[in-house]
């Protein structure tokens, strides 16, 4: 059985490599694709932190009643008041601008006079893209707490009352986050996209010619008056998609590994992604592809042709899509979430790519998951893959 198991994967595999446009459909394109999200990883992180870090210029009215203290106060978190003519709300609401400050008439006597002040702030939460814009609400709240603590400090300070006294609790913040972590940050969401959009990728198009293809070729009978049964025949077919699948994953993610090393440090800000999260979702995502690689191969026994059978497996990169974003935004709180099929691997390489810990077992029952769900998609498969099927069934 082995032998003709052997056989049949080596004729596949030869096959698949003298296919030019194949081999590049199941090797380049999977790739590049990982060399591109590797770069993509730092990049975006240090977008996303360089926008927490700029300066931040908010369109202002009434900026002259603001007084020197509330001016000097935002200059000290980097922000700028820009004076603005007309109708404020306008272009905050049309997404020109991220945010406007109206300071009202009789602002700075009212703090004087130790009367109530109220800022009234604008904002509108859609403007600058999916990143979001320069504007930190977070930062503006920072500056105004500081202004609030300095009036009040004056105000006791008249009276002769300790400014002590106002502070009972101070909160020191310091971010722990590794560079590691750091590295991560923006892999929790690319790693598990990844895995998914290289296995059907990968396994896609071989899957589909070494069953519809085959069959529109008219090269299958040939293969199915050999000594090999049914399921042989199958089983050396579904080892020749996997073994197409598993090399492009693995040279994704050494690629990935690799090009996110290589670049300089002014872009990646020492965050760097450990090998070892990288070998993680190499053998958690294997048994992934596999689950996937016998999904694909249903779908295509029951096709006559390598059109509608590639028509037919198009939908599968949608549905395994739902679950992976799923994973990266949705932690599981129990390892028994980690034995749900594609979500438990994916939120595991999430998990190891931002240095989480990670809960007993996890690892294992998200292989178990994927080895589980392919078992039953093969014990489906052998009831497809007979010979009376493959040559007349649709």
């Amino acid at each position: 059985m082995l032998g003709h198991i052997t056989n049949i994967w080596r004729k596949e595999l030869v096959d698949g490599i003298r296919d030019r446009r194949l081999l590049g459909q199941s090797l380049l394109v999977p790739l590049m694709l990982g060399i591109m999200m590797a770069v993509m990883n730092p990049v975006m992180t240090a977008v996303i932190t360089s926008r927490q870090e700029e300066s931040v210029t908010i369109p202002a009215q009434g900026i002259e009643y603001a007084g020197r203290e509330l001016i000097d106060t935002f200059k000290l978190f980097d922000i700028t008041l820009e004076p603005h003519a007309g109708d404020l709300e306008a272009p905050i609401r049309s997404g020109d601008e991220a945010a406007g400050l109206i300071i009202p008439e009789g602002f700075s006597e009212r703090i004087a006079n130790e009367e109530p002040a109220g800022l009234t702030l604008l904002t509108n939460r859609t403007s600058g893209g999916i990143l979001g814009g320069s504007f930190s609400v977070q930062r503006l709240t920072l500056a105004i707490n500081s202004y609030n603590q300095l009036v009040s400090i004056e105000r006791v300070e008249l009276r002769d009352v300790d400014p002590a006294l106002l502070v009972p609790v101070e909160l020191e913040s310091l971010d722990l986050a590794t560079p590691e972590q750091l590295g991560g940050f923006f892999a929790a969401l690319t790693l598990p996209l990844l895995i998914g959009i290289l296995a059907v990728l990968g396994g896609m198009f071989i899957a589909i010619d070494v069953t519809a293809g085959e069959k529109e070729r008219g090269t299958l009978e040939a293969l199915l008056v050999t000594p090999a049964s049914d399921a042989e025949i199958f089983f050396g077919k579904l080892a020749a998609v996997f073994t197409m699948t598993a090399v492009p994953i693995v040279l994704a993610f050494m690629g990935f590994w690799a090009a996110s090393n290589l670049l300089p440090e002014s872009v990646t800000k020492g965050a760097v992604l450990p090998i070892g999260v990288i070998l993680g979702a190499i053998v958690v995502g294997l048994p992934l592809a596999l689950f996937i690689d016998v999904v694909l191969m249903i779908i295509s026994i029951r096709t006559k042709t390598f059109k509608d059978a590639q028509s037919s497996a198009t939908g599968m990169q949608y549905l395994v899509l739902i679950p992976l974003v799923a994973a990266a935004f949705v932690t599981p709180t129990e390892s028994r979430a980690f034995l749900i099929p594609i979500y438990g691997p994916a939120a595991v390489v999430a998990k190891m790519a931002v240095g989480g810990t990670l809960p007993d077992n996890a690892i294992l029952f998200g292989i178990i998951s994927s080895l589980l769900a392919a078992s039953v998609g093969i014990v489906i498969a052998l009831r497809l893959f007979n010979r009376e099927r493959l040559l007349y069934s649709v």
